[in-house]
């Protein structure tokens, strides 16, 4: 009898449900349903392998409004946890979980004392997401989920590099954005892709090219080495094609990392190859080389004034900061404007930084990147497994490349950057935690 019923009772919860699925996918329009109906399908399966939530976030990130990617890392992060617990798994502490959570109680503590306080707590929820990443990857992937994480990376990558390199060679960008027609009158335009700005493209292709030629010199199989040989090839164009000169060195310095570590004899003649290749190169590529140390050339001027008034800004504001994200700096900044020029930014990261949250922010900053380092040297050291060697140089490599373009860019402006930057790190922690065995996880 008890089992009729229960039967019964099941039988009724099913029809029930299907009677309001029907009614919502009748009432709620086409786009509505579609994301609904892969909401129901990827919610459990996220909760079944919290993985796929960091896979489809690294996919998706490109491309997609960072507000939902956020969301679905914070729910990918309770799946985490939810797991953990039902499994009754500890969390294993890593050497980044101090550094982390320092950086996190500054970014608290800025967002609370903003001068824009609302918008100050919609970044903090955005920047909570990237340190749940973080975690996750330092904690949790083995080294196949790394593997797999890092092509799907690399491929939503190409897909972007793709579209930017059609959209420069057809003329789809259609006029000379962000081009200084008086410093390069040869450059026709820039490639920008989805990303909407050719340094913010290039910011991120640094980090693609360095994991992308990572994986290429870790394949065995032929046919994979051919391929991520080509994939890297296509990266590195649009990289090329972004015409970001701070781009271009943070990927030299990136690209001079990873030859220190595979051969060290390769690299004078990497550098002489360099040299000459300046003889070959299309003038459009050497006028923008030369505009470098062009104080003239408005890109360059424009960033003086903006740094004299951002340091004047940090004089008032160095213990707390204005407050985490680029609302409070746009509030903050007119006060200390000089020529009249506008900026959303300070057009340095570490000033940027400093202005945002205090000096106290940015030592905790450099006291992640140190231990980041750290632990990559690490890897590199006694790791057996040359996998998790190369994802640390590469990633050490491109760090280091954003690092030093961020002398001249608010490298960490857009989430989609700040995104794949703290997930570089995390590698290189998951590495450094896996370096004498592969841990296997849930």
């Amino acid at each position: 009898m008890n089992y009729v019923l229960q039967k019964h009772k099941k039988m009724g919860i099913v029809l029930v449900l299907s009677l309001i699925l029907g009614i919502t996918l009748n009432i709620l329009p086409t786009k509505a349903n579609m994301f609904l109906f892969l909401g129901l399908i990827l919610l459990p399966t996220i909760l079944w392998r919290y993985e796929i939530g960091i896979y489809i976030a690294v996919m998706a990130m490109p491309a997609i409004t960072f507000k939902y990617i956020a969301l679905l890392i914070f729910y990918t992060f309770t799946c985490f946890l939810i797991r953990h617990i039902y499994y009754q798994k500890t969390l294993k502490t890593t050497e980044i979980d101090g550094p982390i959570l320092l950086f996190f109680i500054i970014l608290l503590v800025s967002s609370f004392t903003s001068i824009t306080f609302k918008q100050s707590l919609k970044e903090l929820f955005l920047y909570t997401s990237i340190i749940f990443l973080v975690i996750m990857v330092a904690k949790g992937l083995n080294r196949k989920q790394i593997n797999y994480l890092l092509i799907l990376f690399i491929i939503s990558a190409t897909l972007v590099s793709m579209l930017g390199i059609y959209q420069y060679f057809t003329g789809e960008i259609g006029h000379r954005a962000w081009v200084d027609v008086k410093s390069n009158p040869d450059l026709e335009a820039r490639a920008f892709s989805i990303m909407g700005n050719p340094n913010i493209l290039a910011e991120y292709l640094v980090i693609v090219c360095s994991l992308a030629i990572a994986l290429f010199l870790d394949s065995k199989n032929i046919y994979r080495k051919i391929l991520m040989g080509i994939v890297a090839s296509i990266n590195i164009l649009c990289l090329v094609l972004t015409f970001s000169r701070g781009g271009w060195i943070g990927f030299a310095i990136a690209l001079f990392t990873i030859l220190i570590f595979e051969e060290k004899r390769i690299v004078p003649i990497g550098i002489l190859l360099g040299i000459v290749s300046l003889f070959f190169l299309p003038d459009v590529v050497i006028d923008r080389i030369k505009s470098i140390a062009n104080l003239k050339d408005t890109s360059n001027a424009y960033r003086f004034l903006i740094w004299s008034a951002a340091l004047k800004m940090l004089k008032d504001f160095w213990i707390s900061g204005v407050g985490l994200g680029y609302a409070a700096f746009i509030k903050a900044y007119p006060n200390y404007t000089l020529g009249g020029i506008k900026a959303a930014h300070a057009h340095n990261v570490y000033l940027q930084i400093a202005i945002e949250t205090g000096l106290l922010g940015l030592i905790i900053f450099f006291y992640n990147i140190l231990k980041t380092y750290v632990m990559g040297v690490l890897t590199i050291l006694q790791s057996k497994d040359s996998f998790y060697k190369r994802i640390s140089v590469a990633s050490m490599g491109a760090v280091s490349g954003l690092l030093f373009h961020g002398l001249v860019e608010h490298v960490l402006f857009d989430y989609r950057i700040v995104f794949s930057f703290w997930l570089i790190v995390g590698l290189i922690a998951a590495s450094y935690k896996r370096k004498e065995n592969d841990l296997q996880v849930i």
